[in-house]
C-alpha cells in the first residue's frame, strides 16, 4: 500500500488549493460523516484521501472501498500529512474533492416548475455568513424546498464552511448563484410565482401563512441578511411579507433559524394542500385567505 508522506505531493496541494482558493467545478469535503453523506447523496467523488490511522478502522476501510466503487481516485496519506490538510479542530483523516458546480438561477425555477405543486424556492439576499447559508441549504433540502438561489453578497456554495454546515445537502437540492436578483424575481412573477419576503417588523404573522391561491401554486421565499434584510430591488416585487412574532423582548432570530421555521410552515401547508386541496373550488382553502389577500388587508 503506497502512502503519501509529503504535503508537497501534487494531489495534496490540489486539495489544499481547493480549500484555500476554490477550484471551479470542485468542492472540498472533510470528515467521515460529510464524505459519507456526499456519497449517499450521489456526489461524484474525484479524489478520496484516507489517512493511515483512519484506514486502520473498519469504517475507514469501508469508506475506501465505497470510494473505489464510485470511481474515485483513492489516496492513502500519512497521519502527518492529514494534519496538514485539515481545516477542522478535530481532524478525522478523511478528505475528498467532489465534482459539483451551482446552476443558473433560471434553471432552478425551471426545475421547480416541473416538480410537485405547491412548491417554493428559497432566495437568499446578502447572506454572507457561510454557517447560516449552509444551514439554510440543509433545512431547505429537509423541508421540501425546490431549490436555493443565492444572490450577490452571499457566501459561495462551495465554501468549505458552507459545505460542512449543509452536511452534504448541496448535493441533494438544486442550488444556484444569481448575479442579479431583481431580474430573476421579475421573471418568477411572469411565471406565476408569489414573492414572499421575510421581514423582522412587518407582514402577516408566520402562523397565518397559508399557501397561495390555486392559481398561484409556486412561491419564492426571500430571506436577507440579519443586518440589512432583503434588498429594495427584491421587495418592490413582493406579493406578501411575513414575520415571526417574538416573545420575551427578543428582537429577532438569526437568518437560518427564521428561514427554517418559515420553510417548515410552507412545507407543512403544501403537504396539507396536496392532501386536501384537490377537489376544492377555485376559491381555495375554505377558512384561510391567501398570503396576498392577507398582506393587502
Amino acid at each position: 500500500m503506497q502512502v503519501i508522506d509529503s504535503a508537497r505531493n501534487s494531489a495534496v496541494r490540489a486539495y489544499k488549493e481547493c480549500v484555500a482558493r476554490g477550484i471551479p467545478g470542485l468542492v472540498p469535503l472533510e470528515g467521515f460523516r460529510l464524505v459519507q453523506d456526499a456519497l449517499y447523496a450521489g456526489a461524484a467523488l474525484v479524489t478520496l484521501y484516507v489517512a493511515e490511522e483512519a484506514i486502520a478502522s473498519a469504517a475507514g476501510r469501508r469508506l475506501r472501498e465505497l470510494g473505489r466503487e464510485r470511481g474515485a481516485n483513492v489516496i492513502v496519506i500519512s497521519d502527518d500529512v492529514a494534519k496538514r490538510m485539515a481545516d477542522t479542530r478535530n481532524p478525522q483523516g478523511v478528505f475528498a474533492t467532489a465534482a459539483w458546480a451551482p446552476q443558473e438561477g433560471a434553471s432552478v425555477l425551471a426545475e421547480a416548475d416541473k416538480g410537485e405543486k405547491p412548491s417554493f424556492v428559497v432566495l437568499l439576499d446578502g447572506m454572507s455568513d457561510p454557517g447560516n447559508l449552509g444551514t439554510i441549504v440543509r433545512a431547505a433540502a429537509a423541508l421540501g424546498a425546490a431549490g436555493v438561489v443565492a444572490g450577490p453578497g452571499c457566501a459561495g456554495f462551495g465554501n468549505p464552511k458552507v459545505v460542512r454546515a449543509s452536511m452534504g445537502s448541496i448535493f441533494r437540492i438544486p442550488t444556484a448563484k444569481a448575479e442579479e436578483l431583481e431580474g430573476l424575481v421579475r421573471q418568477a412573477r411572469t411565471r406565476g410565482y408569489e414573492i414572499i419576503v421575510s421581514d423582522v417588523r412587518k407582514g402577516i404573522s408566520a402562523d397565518e401563512l397559508a399557501w397561495p391561491r390555486p392559481d398561484a401554486m409556486k412561491a419564492i421565499l426571500a430571506v436577507g441578511s440579519e443586518a440589512r434584510g432583503v434588498s429594495e430591488s427584491v421587495c418592490r416585487h413582493a406579493t406578501a411579507w411575513v414575520k415571526l412574532d417574538m416573545s420575551r423582548d427578543v428582537e429577532s432570530l438569526n437568518a437560518a433559524s427564521a428561514a427554517s421555521i418559515l420553510m417548515y410552515i410552507l412545507d407543512r401547508n403544501a403537504a396539507r394542500w396536496r392532501r386536501d386541496g384537490e377537489g376544492r373550488s377555485a376559491q381555495g382553502p375554505e377558512t384561510r385567505p391567501s398570503t396576498v389577500e392577507q398582506a393587502a388587508e
